[in-house]
């Protein structure tokens, strides 16, 4: 079975290592970066998230390295900042399929509102693990090859 690498990439507080933890069966956290395990839809998928802080800025680009897909998780409570939007272009440049977790719905659930038409935005609240599951699998589905793929419009 192949392993797929996913990155999970989010500013400070929008809730990437409390989704990991609805996820990966054991999260490595260090002070860097966290990373996990799992399988998923018979999918061996290895999960990597850099941390934040502005001194590990370096390990994003580390960890995109060969990456099959990405999360960007938005707090939704703060909309799309620069940062995200940063991190967006990142993603797009890397021509990976990724999908945005709008975190926080329990906060606020008002609709993210979105340059890219073309992403996949998954309402999600991290603490009790809601969305997590179907954004996942929203992604394996991206990552498949185009004429197998069957994805399901979710409703914030």
């Amino acid at each position: 079975m192949e392993t797929k690498k996913i990155l999970v990439i989010g500013e400070s507080d929008s809730g990437k290592r409390t989704a990991l933890k609805h996820v990966c069966n054991s999260l490595v956290e260090t002070e860097a970066a966290s990373y996990g395990k799992t399988i998923i839809n018979h999918e061996k998928l290895q999960i990597f998230s850099p941390s934040s802080a502005e001194r590990f800025k370096f390990m994003k680009d580390i960890l995109s390295k060969n990456m099959d897909g990405a999360i960007i998780v938005i707090d939704n409570t703060q909309g799309i900042t620069p940062n995200c939007q940063e991190m967006m272009n990142f993603v797009e440049e890397k021509g990976v399929p990724y999908v945005i977790f709008a975190n926080k719905q329990d906060l606020n659930n008002n609709t993210l509102n979105n340059q890219y038409l073309d992403v996949v935005i998954i309402p999600t609240e991290a603490i009790s693990g809601k969305g997590i599951s179907e954004g996942m699998n929203t992604l394996l589905e991206l990552m498949k090859p185009k004429n197998t793929r069957k994805i399901k419009a979710i409703s914030c």
